[in-house]
Parts: C-alpha cells; structure tokens; sequence
C-alpha cells in the first residue's frame, strides 16, 4: 500500500506537466497564426491605402492627362498622314558555324546608320543607290519561332552527342546554356518607305555575315562530310558485294551438300540467314547515315541559307504601336507626368521645414 501511494503524485505531476506543455504549444501555434493573418491584414491594408491614393491623384490630374493625351494623339495623327506610308518585309534565315553573333552584329550596324542618317555609308554597304538607302527606317533580327527553335537546336545535341554525356542532360539545362546568336533560325525584318526595295537587299546582308572567318570554317567543315560521304559509300560497296560473296557461297554449299543430313542443311541455313539479317542491319544504317550526311552537306553548304527570301512588294505596316498617334500620346502623358510629380515634389520640398 506504501508503495502504491508513492507512486500515484508521481504519475498525476506528470500529467499535469504534459497538460502545460500542450497548452504552451497551442498558445504558441495560435499566436502564430494570429501574427500571420496580422501581417498579410497589413499588406492588404497598405495595398488598398496606395490604390485609393493613386485615385486621388488621377482624381485632382484628371484633366491635365486628358489633354496630355488628346494632344498627342492629335499631333501623332497629323504626323502620321504627313509623313509617306511605311513597308515592311521579312527573312528567315539559317545560320551556321556560330554565325548567328555576326548576323546580330552587322543587323545593329546597320541600325546604327539609319539612326544617323548616314545614308551614304547605308548605300555602300548595301550595295544600293543613296536614294534608296535613306527610305530605309529599320533593321529588326529575331529567332524564329524561339521555342521550337530551341528544341529543335536540343534534338540535335542529343543526336550528335554520346548518351552517355546526354543520359542526365536535361532540356532546362540546356536551355539555360543556349544563347538567341546560336539558334538556327532568325528572322530579319527591315521597314522602308519603298515597297519594292527588299529583294536588293538579301545579297548584302547574307555578305555582310559571310566573313573569311565563316568561310575557313564551312571549307574545312565541308571537305569532313565529303570525306565521310566517301568512306560510307566505300563501305555499302563492300558489304554489297559481301552479301553477294554469302549468296554465290551458299548456292555452291546447297549444290555440293546433296549429300549431307537434313540436320547439318538446316543449321548452315539458320548461320547463312543470320549473317544475311546483320548484312542487311548495317546496310541500313550505313544508309541512313548516308542520308543525314547528305542532309547536313546540304545545309552547311553555306555560311547563312536563306529559308524564306524578303517578298518582291512589301505589305504596309499595320502594327500599331509604331504608329505616331500611338507613341506620341504616351510621351505626352509621361512629360506630364514628370510635370506634375516634380511640382508636387518642389511643393513638399519648400514646405518640408515648417512640416518640422
């Protein structure tokens, strides 16, 4: 009886202790989620208090910032018919060697000229007339289709690369690693005044890329894939006659084995067409490598090739925010934005020492 009534404090104490410890946590957890939904409270409260200072702003402004845009979209307007028509026409390209940096290069070159007017220059290196050169107002190079671009430039890597170097190589570190210069395909776009300058302008831009640099470099490629080309058709030449020396042997072996058992046919049958069927695998695929050979001496035929040339009659350029009755209101609206915050700053500035 001693024993078990030293025993029953011992065991309510720590109930009692386990019943703290529970209600500590709980006060803990409650007290968190209370801080939490008091700062996310704060966040929206601050939210909504710069949202309806916003308004007020727009509210004491709104006239200013009308006119603001109703004059420049007057002025942009009467612009927009006094100045000629604009044309625009595309090119897709496709770039080899690492050349597609080149192509960026000489597209801001270009660039460079019509922001300067410098149409004497333009039509040199064009290889245009000086009249013709100052119509041009763009020069515009993107990929071309970026995303299918990049997986295509991703098929192939792992085509031309060992698996084992491509096993854990996925397609986002890929595309972490790839750059828009080494995608295969671009697209040039250049805007004019002239409907039908653009046709003269493709052979001058695929020179400019064209450097002797690109050209070492596409000759030596070049004289590799004929090399290979010779080599693959070399080997179809021997395995063709290979299976041709099988054929002539296993007719004399079926002339001479007349007398041979039925067992000893049928298993130098089953040896032939064995032989016959692994032949036949590396005819195949000395064949398919001939194809892609073929295909990759096509491309790299050149340093750029040319996929879809500039169309002979540009098409008008519809696209609105180049239009001057589209830019010219916004900058309207952002000089007279600019003129109301400095004079609200300038006011807060000459009040700040009687607000202290």
């Amino acid at each position: 009886m001693t024993d078990k009534n030293k025993l029953q404090p011992t065991t309510s104490n720590q109930l009692q202790e386990e019943e703290v410890d529970l209600g500590n946590l709980f006060k803990v957890i409650g007290k968190g989620i209370k801080n939490f939904f008091n700062f996310l409270g704060d966040i929206l409260q601050s939210i909504f208090h710069y949202f309806i200072l916003f308004l007020i702003f727009i509210k004491n402004n709104i006239l200013k910032l009308g006119l603001a845009l109703v004059l420049g979209f007057i002025v942009g307007l009467f612009l927009h018919f006094l100045n000629p028509k604009t044309y625009v026409s595309e090119m897709i390209v496709e770039t080899n060697y690492g050349s597609g940096m080149q192509l960026y290069k000489q597209i801001d070159y270009l660039n460079d000229l019509v922001k300067k007017k410098d149409s004497i220059s333009l039509s040199s290196v064009l290889n245009i007339n000086v009249d013709d050169a100052s119509k041009i107002s763009n020069f515009k190079v993107s990929p071309y289709q970026p995303s299918q671009n990049l997986y295509n430039a991703y098929d192939e890597y792992l085509i031309k690369t060992d698996t084992i170097f491509t096993r854990d190589y996925k397609f986002e570190d890929f595309k972490k690693r790839v750059d828009k210069y080494d995608l295969r395909y671009h697209q040039i776009e250049v805007s004019s005044e002239l409907s039908t300058i653009f046709t003269k302008l493709s052979t001058s831009l695929i020179y400019l890329v064209e450097s002797d640099y690109y050209k070492n470099k596409r000759d030596i490629k070049l004289n590799e894939i004929n090399q290979k080309l010779s080599v693959l058709n070399k080997n179809l030449i021997q395995v063709d006659s290979l299976r041709k020396t099988y054929k002539k042997v296993a007719l004399k072996e079926a002339e001479n084995n007349s007398s041979t058992s039925t067992i000893q046919i049928a298993k130098s049958d089953e040896e032939q067409d064995e032989n016959d069927i692994k032949l036949f695998e590396t005819t195949n695929d000395l064949l398919n490598n001939i194809s892609w050979t073929n295909q990759d001496l096509v491309r790299k035929n050149n340093v750029v090739n040319i996929i879809s040339d500039f169309d002979k009659v540009g098409v008008p350029d519809n696209n609105i925010t180049h239009k001057k009755y589209f830019r010219l209101p916004l900058l309207f609206l952002s000089f007279m934005l600019a003129w109301i915050l400095i004079r609200q700053l300038n006011s807060y500035l000459s009040n700040y020492k009687s607000i202290k």
